[in-house]
């Protein structure tokens, strides 16, 4: 997929993420459905809270977004949940370009089909301002994004943070605001089986070990196992460090391009890379999210299995 250039970001760029409360429930409740969702990973359409910070309520907050005709997702009188983080790496985000249909996105070198309130030209579908809107790619939850939530009309607190995420073997910790929106929170549970590793790779003194982006640009939180397998973990700067990569599987099944996250006893889960409904719908691909699509296949009909490893920093 050609990836039209996300202008306006840098790392240090807070970034807006909608988010159903059906979701908030899973990612408070650090909830795994396995081959549907992880509280460790988030995608979609997004914004700058730059863009959209002059909102006074919840019913703004989703005219700003483009979201006030989507009341199948996003009801009047709910206000509005998002996920804010630092953008960490651009190169995860593009505009959000496409169109209606695939022959449509195709003519703006995208492959990004999604439907109505999305208009495919950059910008949320929101009168008499525009406001830059970014598609995010399948990604891990960076260390320091918080879960938010902004009451319907607006009033004195009526913007609360619900949660802070520490990284991906501690899940979500809940505030007590969660608890009075009626979102409970658990403890993490374990990745699903075969569960793939993926997502920021920091190379240091010469060994490899899986990371999560943070807490500050720049930076990566380390994970290594001790004896006892408790994870232990540490921040460490990008110019300290060997290299940093970003690495994720991916295959063609009937056709289609797809990241694959699993495989267990000869079954493979996978997650659609080009964000087109379109593409999903002709495929029989069950939602597993707004905007998300997954399966699972048998790992002898994938074709083309390739890890892709993206360079973030390098000596």
């Amino acid at each position: 997929m050609t990836t039209p250039t996300a202008a306006g970001l840098s790392p240090r760029t807070i970034i807006q993420l909608p988010i159903t409360r059906q979701l908030a429930e899973q990612y408070l409740g650090n909830t795994v459905v396995p081959g549907e969702f992880e509280p460790s990973r988030m995608w979609g359409l997004c914004s700058r809270l730059v863009d959209v910070t002059a909102a006074e309520s919840g019913a703004q907050a989703r005219a700003y977004h483009g979201l006030a005709e989507d009341e199948l997702n996003f009801p009047a009188g709910d206000g509005l949940f998002v996920l804010r983080f630092q953008a960490h790496w651009p190169a995860l985000f593009q505009a959000s370009f496409g169109g209606q249909s695939t022959a449509g996105a195709a003519r703006l070198g995208s492959t990004l089909v999604l439907p109505d309130p999305f208009l495919g030209t950059g910008y949320t579908k929101y009168a008499p301002a525009a406001v830059p809107e970014y598609w995010l790619e399948l990604t891990d939850v960076p260390v320091g994004a918080e879960i938010w939530h902004f009451a319907e009309d607006g009033a004195e607190g009526w913007e609360q943070a619900l949660a802070r995420y520490p990284g991906r073997f501690t899940g979500w910790h809940a505030f007590p605001a969660a608890e009075t929106l009626g979102l409970p929170s658990d403890r993490v549970a374990p990745a699903p089986d075969g569960s793939i590793p993926r997502g920021p790779v920091v190379t240091f003194q010469g060994s490899p070990y899986l990371a999560d982006f943070g807490p500050n640009p720049g930076e990566a939180t380390v994970y290594r196992a001790a004896e006892d397998g408790t994870m232990m973990s540490r921040p460490l700067e990008f110019e300290l460090c060997d290299e940093v990569t970003y690495r994720r599987l991916l295959a063609s099944w009937r056709g289609s391009r797809f990241e694959v996250l699993a495989v267990a006893d000869g079954i493979a889960t996978l997650a659609l890379t080009t964000g087109n409904a379109e593409e999903a719908a002709h495929l029989g691909l069950p939602s597993a999210g707004r905007h998300a699509w997954r399966t699972q296949a048998p790992t002898d009909e994938l074709t083309e299995v390739t890890e892709e490893t993206r360079q973030i920093a390098a000596p």
